[in-house]
């Protein structure tokens, strides 16, 4: 090979890594101008993993904020679902405590997690066997009722939280009886509820739904109302009622709802005043309006007089 040729080959190489020099350059540029390292924050789910099957967690947060740093295509939207936040409780202990939260983000670096720990109460998990109820809602005629309802099945597994679970004595079965008249049948989605009347939540119920079986009724309520005297006719010239007695002064009555909201007394039949000449007692039946029911149907009316020059 003579030096002619030898130059000419390293002239070639020469060339060669200055393309290669140039090359790298331009995509160092390209990269760095149009896919810059970047900063983004992202709301995550926090899983728990880890658990052990006789225990509860309490007051862990939903979701964290994790903060990422990446190039812009490494930490776009759509690595969002390989950011993994997790709590790892498989070391925990009744009672409250403090755990750590884990981030893994094989995309880019993490670049802080808020909060980084979290607070949270463990409880052991308890079972036990408990009755069922109805609980009415909806629209209803303040006269109709839910009657006798059959629920199957009748009593429930509840499991839940130690320290919840003794607070429950019964689940109920919310009914609709919206535009339900007479029998029917419906399903019900249970709900754990406290002595106190409250409603319980992250309680497991066993099965989670029932039926019920039940029949809307007439509803009738009883209540005291006084009794008022009703005269007729014109009392004789001279005569003046100085004091009307009702024996009894009040009775009991059975009426549906809407009747006795608006009745606040029964009056009596009226008694004709206008043949009095003197002190006198009289039965008076009492004026009833419809669907009333009564606990007697008549009184005694004293009724005493004056004569008046």
């Amino acid at each position: 090979m003579n030096i002619f040729e030898r130059f000419a080959r390293k002239e070639n190489l020469l060339a060669r890594i200055i393309c290669l020099l140039v090359a790298c350059c331009l995509w160092i540029y390209v990269m760095t101008d149009q896919n810059p390292i970047v900063e983004r924050s992202v709301e995550v789910n926090l899983r728990q993993e880890n658990m052990p099957s006789n225990m509860m967690v309490f007051n862990a947060p939903a979701k964290v904020i994790v903060k990422v740093r990446g190039t812009r295509t490494q930490v776009g939207e759509k690595s969002d679902s390989k950011i993994i936040a997790s709590l790892n409780l498989k070391n925990v202990t009744e009672g409250q405590q403090n755990i750590p939260v884990k981030v893994d983000f094989p995309n880019g670096e993490v670049v802080s997690v808020t909060p980084n720990e979290v607070s949270i109460y463990v409880d052991t998990v308890s079972e036990k066997k408990v009755p069922v109820t109805t609980r009415v809602v909806g629209a209803v005629s303040s006269d109709m009722t839910v009657g006798n309802s059959i629920i199957t099945p009748a009593e429930v597994t509840l499991r839940g939280a130690t320290h919840r679970i003794d607070k429950v004595n019964k689940v109920v079965a919310p009914i609709d009886v919206t535009d339900h008249k007479g029998s029917f049948q419906a399903e019900s989605e249970l709900v754990a509820v406290s002595d106190d009347g409250y409603d319980i939540p992250n309680m497991k119920i066993i099965p989670e739904r029932v039926m019920v079986q039940a029949t809307m009724v007439s509803q009738m309520l009883s209540v005291d109302v006084p009794v008022q005297l009703a005269t007729g006719g014109d009392l004789p010239a001279g005569i003046v009622v100085t004091k009307a007695e009702i024996t009894p002064s009040t009775i009991r009555i059975t009426a549906p709802p809407s009747v006795l909201k608006e009745l606040k007394a029964v009056n009596t039949k009226p008694v004709d005043v206008s043949k009095l000449t003197g002190s006198t007692v009289v039965a008076a039946e009492l004026d009833l309006p419809e669907k009333v029911i009564p606990e007697i149907r008549s009184v005694q009316i004293r009724l005493s007089v004056e004569r008046q020059k």
